[in-house]
């Protein structure tokens, strides 16, 4: 029912399209806050898993595996299970955003599935959004160091099996001031 993992997972997606070499993993925690049917304003905890490539080629196209793990809270449960819904799916869409060496900042849309979920009988609803994108690294890239960070907005889709339907969470990095850097890449 949460779409702030959506913009952590985009944020991800940005980082490996700068190409391979030595990874460095990455984690980072989020939160973002949107309006959900029923239950209103809610705040969303994502962790965004992506490994980091070192280096990155011009000209090369890799694809880079990533997720997000999202808890929406007990809230999304509750009001899930007050329409009769027993399972969710969808999609998240955010982005990352690549700055590079000489200032440059890229934005790179990405689109992560919600596999199929069942609500919880009680407790936070949790989910992971995972997907890879493949992505050519653009010849000309200015050489130096990059840096990778999460887009502060995503939006999640989500599919019940209820009267609900579906719906749109529109999701805002919350408090703002969180660090969004997931890391550097070099491009050389």
């Amino acid at each position: 029912m949460t779409g702030g993992g959506v913009v952590a997972a985009l944020a991800a997606l940005a980082l490996f399209l700068f190409g391979s070499g030595n990874a460095l993993a990455a984690d980072k925690t989020l939160t973002f806050s949107g309006e959900f049917p029923l239950i209103g304003k809610q705040q969303v905890s994502t962790v965004v898993h992506v490994d980091i490539p070192a280096t990155a080629t011009p000209g090369q196209t890799v694809s880079v595996p990533f997720s997000i793990d999202v808890d929406a809270g007990a809230s999304a449960s509750d009001g899930l299970r007050l329409v009769g819904a027993t399972k969710i799916s969808g999609n998240i869409k955010a982005a990352s955003v690549v700055t590079l060496s000489d200032g440059q900042s890229v934005s790179i849309p990405v689109e992560l599935p919600i596999a199929e979920t069942p609500v919880p009988a009680t407790g936070s609803l949790t989910f992971t959004a995972e997907g890879s994108v493949d992505f050519t690294v653009p010849t000309g890239v200015a050489a130096g160091d990059a840096t990778v960070s999460v887009d502060p907005a995503a939006v999640s889709h989500i599919v019940t099996d209820s009267s609900l339907g579906e719906f749109d969470v529109n999701l805002s990095l919350d408090p703002t001031d969180q660090d969004t850097t997931l890391g550097t890449t070099t491009v050389g």
